[in-house]
């Protein structure tokens, strides 16, 4: 097999998503061994080597499915998975998130939207009207400044900035899924899109993947690492929004907060007080509300900038 049905078939051990099998490929890559010839190991070198439990090497001894064959099935569905060394890999993720960043993307759509700038949405799916139609606007003012806006697919904010974006005259939108790529779970207005051109999806697991709590956390990552700048509607204290605030904020990157005459949610004071920026509407004419997430990105980037530096001299 090659390398990109490997890594789907070691996406499907029992336990093992996108974040262990990062830490597996860190491991194999310590032990010199690449991962083409995993399966050339013996149980014990997997056991204590790699830290595949007995149900885990049963797997993948023994796979339920093959791998390479459903690869080809995505593709005559228009279906890519792209590896962190393919040129059409978004170079952002790797410069981001390093070694965290996803080794394998499933997406299906227009990928020169990977090429734009991008702001992520994330977003209380019970908004009110008020912090809906803001949402709607702000994105629209954006697409049609020449940015992409990438959100989640799932109703009230997700569904209300994808269309945003596809009802003006801008490039597109993506939809990171918390699911396989082959279970879109998105809004029936924004599938209507999926065949015109101006739509990505991307998803970082196995494509008959259903929903979890926990892939939507681990979507939030990278929706963030895709995003210039990221606006939150509604971020509560707990939940995937506020969670979403908490990974843009320890990136360091621009974090906004949307705040309507219902104040900034129940979780924006706190991320307000640990970096995040206030976002008010219908207060800039587009080309301004560019202006300020350019400027804040500036300033974001400055920081890691600094940051890396300081971290260099102190070692």
């Amino acid at each position: 097999m090659n390398e990109i049905a490997i890594l789907l078939q070691l996406l499907r051990l029992p336990g093992i998503g996108p974040a262990r099998l990062r830490q597996l490929l860190a491991r194999l890559f310590q032990m010199g061994v690449p991962v083409e010839r995993i399966a050339e190991l013996g149980d014990e070198q997997l056991a204590l080597g790699g830290r595949l439990t007995g149900d885990q090497i049963t797997a993948l001894r023994q796979p339920d499915s093959d791998a390479a064959a459903d690869l080809q099935l995505c593709a005559e569905k228009g279906i890519r998975a792209l590896l962190a060394s393919d040129s059409e890999y978004p170079l952002r993720l790797i410069s981001l998130l390093g070694r965290n960043a996803p080794p394998l993307l499933f997406v299906r759509g227009n990928l020169e939207l990977l090429k734009y700038p991008c702001v992520g949405i994330s977003g209380s799916r019970q908004a009110s009207e008020e912090s809906l139609q803001a949402t709607f606007q702000l994105c629209r003012s954006m697409a049609e400044q020449g940015w992409v806006i990438a959100s989640g697919g799932a109703r009230g904010t997700d569904e209300a900035a994808h269309l945003g974006s596809l009802q003006s005259g801008g490039p597109g939108t993506i939809v990171v899924m918390p699911t396989g790529i082959l279970k879109p779970n998105i809004r029936r207005e924004v599938r209507k899109h999926l065949e015109d051109g101006r739509t990505l999806l991307v998803s970082e697991f196995p494509p008959e993947f259903g929903w979890t709590v926990g892939c939507a956390m681990q979507r939030n990552r990278l929706l963030v690492a895709l995003s210039r700048v990221t606006l939150l509607v509604e971020p509560g204290i707990t939940g995937g929004t506020g969670g979403t605030g908490k990974i843009v904020l320890k990136l360091g990157l621009p974090l906004f907060v949307l705040e309507t005459s219902s104040g900034v949610g129940s979780g924006g004071p706190d991320l307000l007080k640990s970096g995040a920026n206030i976002f008010k509407p219908n207060q800039e004419t587009p080309a301004q509300i560019v202006k300020i997430f350019e400027e804040a990105e500036a300033v974001a980037r400055a920081a890691r900038e600094k940051s890396v530096t300081q971290s260099l001299f102190a070692s």
